[in-house]
């Protein structure tokens, strides 16, 4: 047999004349030659892994801004004052009427004077005496920021109708009555005297109203009216049940616009027609307001008894201050019961993700097991392990949580050891891990037959590596990049169920005491956009954060962890 021998084409090759001589040296007579050691240390796996993801800048801006909103959820109920008030007074959180819808405030825009996001609102077709009331405010802090401008309107040839369109505080509430405990009064009484400011212009306490009295009096002027008109001829327009309407509306009026101090009348035409629900202020001889400041011995009266309370009449912004120890200025704003939305959407946020996070995790670990030995073993395991996740996944999860949550409810000894809000978390627990691990299964096993007939593996079992070392040593790492973006994804996969179940009210937080991003969803979209943006604004961004950067970091994640881009750190 001739033995084949190996020619070198020159004809092919490169030219060997052409390369330059600077890349040869010549040998010296003791040199010994060898490869030349490797100066930087060998990568590992994971700091490469790192290495690539550094490379990925959307998804390092998506992983701060995540970091970001993990601190916010931790750091702001632990700082935030509103969340360590008296639990005896506020034992469902901290929540005050008294500043229902109060607008976002930013301290610097305030600063700056920019008239958005500084607790300030417009309010455009503003009447007369629309305008009057807040320049008549008798609190320390004034509602009317700015007269932005005055429309006059045309409505017949040669009359016009006045509207302003102003800007007013949402914080400067007024002065509001409120009954305190004798020692309460007592403290207020003694901060006053320190500041110097006791019964004076700018007091806390303000002078009580009594409209009781002056609703009496008038009563018996629009009956002087009724008479008079009767004399002239006119009839019909004031009736006793129309006298007894105008005093209902007024004293309700009276009611609800507590920092009204002064006398009101319904309006009148010339011809004795009054109106029941349209008022005007009425004024003195020289052209002021007429107070109904409850008086005894020539004197304002500051308190009233009240069947062991005392009732005052306060600033209620100032009292506020004084109560609770800080200023009542809302980040985000608040809701209709007063609450304050930016300590709300954190605790909120701190929930959605750790429900996202911990159900995520309990389902990759399952997924992971049931997919492994599935897409491992194969034949029969794998045919009867398919079945049984068919079975599992035709079930849907609102079901299921619909049937735990009712049954959860009403077991008064599960509620009794676990609370409402326990009740909640594990309907929610129970109900997207029952099928919640199927997806990473299927994405496993799946991972485990492309990767489990590879050379490498085979080999590695020919030279005797057990069932435990060929799947955590040699599948599992070259499919780390696919259930990794699996896993990461499937955090805002679950947070986005649970926000748009409580978004529907599907799952009720109310009765809970548990707040999510979902359920402040729920509240913005019954406080109405054009009315209340913020109440829906500030959790769609949060939500729609959460969503768009779990999303770019689990794809960054992926390409980190591809196996295939090894080598590619440099």
């Amino acid at each position: 047999m001739e033995k084949e021998v190996m020619t070198f084409n020159t004809d092919s090759s490169m030219d060997i004349k052409a390369i330059p001589s600077e890349l040869f040296h010549k040998k010296e007579e003791n040199e010994n030659l060898h490869d030349q050691a490797f100066e930087t240390k060998p990568v590992s796996y994971l700091r490469g892994a790192m290495m690539r993801f550094a490379k990925n800048k959307a998804s390092i801006v998506a992983a701060i801004i995540i970091a970001l909103l993990a601190l916010y959820a931790i750091i702001v109920p632990i700082v935030s004052p509103v969340m360590h008030l008296d639990a005896t007074e506020h034992p469902n959180g901290f929540s005050d009427p008294n500043f229902m819808y109060a607008l976002p405030y930013n301290p610097i825009n305030k600063a700056l004077n920019l008239g958005w996001w500084d607790g300030t609102e417009v309010e455009n077709g503003c009447s007369a005496m629309d305008l009057e009331i807040l320049e008549l405010d008798d609190s320390n802090h004034s509602p009317l920021v700015e007269n932005i401008e005055t429309v006059n309107e045309q409505i017949l040839p040669g009359q016009f109708i006045t509207y302003y369109k102003l800007r007013v505080d949402s914080y400067a509430v007024g002065c509001k009555e409120i009954n305190v405990s004798e020692a309460e009064y007592n403290k207020l009484v003694a901060y006053e005297k320190e500041q110097g400011i006791y019964r004076t212009d700018k007091s806390i306490m303000k002078p009580l109203v009594d409209y009781k009295s002056y609703l009496a009096s008038y009563k018996e002027e629009l009956i002087q009216k009724r008479d008079e008109g009767a004399a002239l001829g006119v009839t019909g327009s004031l009736t006793d049940a129309m006298i007894s309407k105008i005093l209902d509306f007024m004293e309700g009026y009276y009611n609800q616009n507590q920092r009204i101090w002064y006398q009101l009348g319904s309006f009148e035409s010339p011809t004795y027609v009054f109106d029941d629900n349209t008022y005007v202020i009425r004024h003195d001889d020289n052209g002021k307001p007429v107070p109904i400041y409850e008086m005894k011995d020539g004197n304002y009266v500051y308190e009233r008894d009240n069947l062991g309370k005392i009732t005052i009449r306060v600033d209620y912004y100032d009292y506020f201050i004084f109560h609770n120890g800080f200023e009542p200025r809302f980040f985000f704003g608040t809701n209709s019961s007063g609450q304050d939305l930016f300590s709300r959407l954190a605790v909120g946020t701190g929930f959605s993700l750790l429900i996202g996070i911990g159900i995520s995790i309990i389902n990759f670990i399952i997924g992971l097991i049931w997919g492994a030995i599935s897409g491992y073993y194969g034949g029969t395991v794998d045919l009867i392990m398919e079945r049984v996740t068919d079975i599992i996944s035709c079930i849907p999860s609102i079901i299921i949580l619909t049937i735990c949550a009712i049954q959860f409810t009403g077991n008064a000894e599960l509620k009794s050891t676990i609370g409402s809000g326990g009740v909640i978390i594990l309907a929610f627990l129970i109900a997207f891990v029952y099928s919640g691990w199927v997806g990473t299964a299927g994405t496993t096993r799946m991972q485990f037959y492309r990767f489990k007939g590879q050379e490498y593996v085979l080999a590695s079992r020919t030279l005797g590596a057990k069932d435990p070392r060929l799947i955590f040593r040699h599948i599992l790492p070259n499919a780390a990049g696919t259930l990794t973006t699996s896993s990461v994804l499937m955090i805002p996969g679950v947070i986005f169920a649970e926000s748009s179940l409580s978004f529907l009210g599907i799952v009720n937080f109310a009765t809970s005491g548990l707040v999510s991003v979902g359920s402040l969803l729920n509240e913005g979209s019954g406080a109405g956009l054009k009315d209340n943006p913020h109440m829906l604004f500030f959790p769609s961004l949060v939500i729609s954060l959460l969503m768009i950067c779990f999303n770019l970091f689990g794809n960054g994640l992926r390409d980190a962890f591809n196996t295939t881009l090894r080598g590619s750190e440099d």
